[in-house]
């Protein structure tokens, strides 16, 4: 067949390509360039991305493993948010309590964990207690690995940790009242100073920074992860940008592993994916969800958005700055109350911080709004001084813009309803209900008649081992309440009476993308993306909605970390056979 009898469409497309090779020759066209050779700015074995507790464990796990690693941190310095944390770390099975004789079997263990991680599906009797198997899975390795981990890196004279924070004192699990939980103490483990004395996030940081710079791993700052960079499916290395603009291209050999921080501080995905009006955090300012960018370009799938490690945080405070000083980590006083808007009583002020803010959250149809959005915690001057400096009281002194005070609880009263008019931009316009002031005197009476009993027969304030532990062994606790009820002090008869405003806020976020049991990176069709690591509050936490214990944040980031760097090393898939 010649050309003239081809079908016209088959014709105009031979005479384009035509056109197109003439074009190409008279140098009117060029021809696509050959992609070139990647020119690489370093290259490590493992490139950990964040240096806080995760990190920290990621690239020591991967150093004593003959791995050259490097790790950056966007932020100007290293420790994340775990420099601002208690710095518990929640070990079921650890090594103290087997020098105890207690037994923390894998049964009992997993069966408490997926009771809160999966309550609407718990069933004691089934073989996988009611998770779903993905989720026992996870649940599971982080049993079978935690206190290896863990015990490692106190036998290796990394970490110094104790299960005491007094002598004999041992901190009960959130949920120590549950008959679910054989082993309701002793599972929350602290870092210990050189002095002896029980230390916080800053202490664990600096017991991994000694670590890391004596085994001379570098950490370079201000570096912010911007890209993967792809070969032949594997993740090869990280596209960073520095303070001045600059981009650089890291290779790594054996894995990229993200260790990054959640998105307390990216407004629009907090207002996206959490599940309820979230006004900032306790997290370091750099925890802007970078990762879950990242990974979603290579295609990463996400889990556990909607959740959070909760804590109430002074809206005054959030509002001059999202990344607030701390969180209302067990709300201070015993001649205390929180009320919403209409005066009310609507929690146990005393209990676990993580299931206290989830009331922020109530929604009332009718009303089409969050009648707790705003808690006023109300107190006395006693209150005042014997709690001073315990977060959100502040120190004897000039009061802090978050506190408001006056001499009656009607003169408060008004105060606040003058400042909520200030704030209605930030609010929603909330403001007090016409009948705040009765009603508060009357939650007041109630609270103070309930303290003289010591029973809390509205919220059963202070009736878990949790809430009593707190108390005592808060910066200040104390010990001359003469009431049944540690955590219950009638509000004296006469002012000065202080306030100040509580909203719903985050320790972190703990949504991201979803990892395996090797903290592997999984994509939308549930296969490990090579190469592409994850732990701690970056990716979507194997706990799920649940705050086991004290410390359950930083127990599964340092062991997941571990995990990461163990399988980056020992992977056959990894572009570590190529050359530099």
């Amino acid at each position: 067949m010649t050309a003239s009898k081809l079908p016209l469409s088959r014709r105009r497309l031979l005479q384009g390509s035509a056109a197109l090779a003439a074009g190409a020759g008279m140098g009117l066209l060029k021809p696509a360039a050959a992609a070139e050779p990647m020119r690489w700015d370093d290259t490590v074995d493992v490139l950990v991305v964040g240096a806080g507790a995760a990190g920290a464990s990621a690239a020591l796990t991967a150093q004593r493993l003959a791995a050259k690693v490097l790790i950056i941190e966007k932020a100007p310095y290293a420790g994340g948010t775990t420099m601002k944390s208690v710095g518990g770390i929640w070990v079921p099975n650890n090594r103290f309590l087997r020098q105890a004789g207690v037994q923390d079997t894998r049964e009992d263990a997993l069966r408490y964990m997926v009771r809160l991680s999966y309550p609407e599906s718990y069933d004691a009797r089934h073989p996988s207690y009611g998770a779903p198997a993905d989720g026992l899975h996870m649940i599971a390795t982080y049993y079978d690995h935690a206190a290896r981990v863990l015990d490692g890196w106190h036998d290796a004279g990394v970490l110094n940790l104790s299960n005491e924070f007094a002598p004999g004192v041992q901190m009960p699990d959130y949920y120590a009242h549950l008959p679910q939980n054989k082993v309701p103490s002793g599972r929350a483990l602290v870092p210990m100073t050189p002095d002896g004395k029980v230390g916080n996030g800053a202490e664990l940081v600096r017991q991994f920074r000694a670590a890391l710079d004596a085994a001379g791993i570098p950490i370079q700052t201000g570096l912010r992860a911007q890209r993967l960079i792809m070969e032949a499916g594997h993740v090869a290395g990280l596209a960073v940008t520095s303070g001045g603009g600059k981009t650089l291209h890291l290779r790594a050999r054996r894995g990229v592993i993200f260790a990054s921080g959640g998105f307390t501080h990216n407004p629009q995905m907090r207002r996206d994916f959490l599940k309820g009006p979230v006004f900032g955090g306790c997290a370091q300012p750099a925890s802007e969800g970078d990762f879950i960018t990242i990974a979603g370009e290579v295609g990463a799938q996400l889990g556990n958005m909607s959740n959070a490690w909760w804590c109430q945080i002074p809206l005054d405070q959030a509002l001059d700055s999202p990344s607030v000083p701390t969180g209302i980590w067990c709300t201070p006083g015993d001649a205390m109350v929180q009320v919403n808007r209409f005066g009310r009583r609507f929690l146990n002020e005393k209990f676990v911080y993580n299931e206290r803010t989830q009331v922020h959250f109530q929604w009332d149809p009718v009303a089409a709004e969050y009648p707790n959005l705003l808690s006023f915690m109300i107190y006395d001057a006693r209150t005042a001084t014997e709690f001073a400096g315990y977060a959100p009281i502040p120190p004897i002194g000039p009061l802090p813009p978050h506190v408001h005070t006056a001499d009656t609880l009607d003169e408060l009263a008004s105060r606040l309803a003058a400042h909520l008019q200030k704030l209605t931009p930030h609010t929603g316009g909330v403001r007090l209900a016409d009948d705040f002031l009765p009603q508060l005197k009357a939650s007041v009476a109630r609270f103070n008649e309930q303290a003289q009993t010591g029973k809390d027969l509205d919220f059963k304030r202070g009736q878990t081992p949790i809430e009593p532990f707190f108390h005592q062994f808060g910066p200040q606790p104390v010990l001359n309440n003469p009431h049944p009820n540690p955590t219950m002090h009638p509000l004296a008869d006469h002012g000065p009476y202080y306030a100040v405003i509580l909203v719903a806020g985050t320790l972190d976020t703990k949504g991201g993308p979803r990892i395996d049991e090797h903290a592997r990176i999984l994509d939308v069709r549930n296969r490990p993306i090579p190469g592409l690591y994850g732990a701690g509050n970056c990716v979507a936490s194997p706990t799920g909605p649940a705050y086991w214990a004290g410390g359950a944040t930083l127990g599964p980031a340092i062991t997941f970390g571990a995990l990461a760097a163990e399988h980056s090393m020992r992977n056959t898939d990894s572009n570590a056979a190529e050359t530099t």
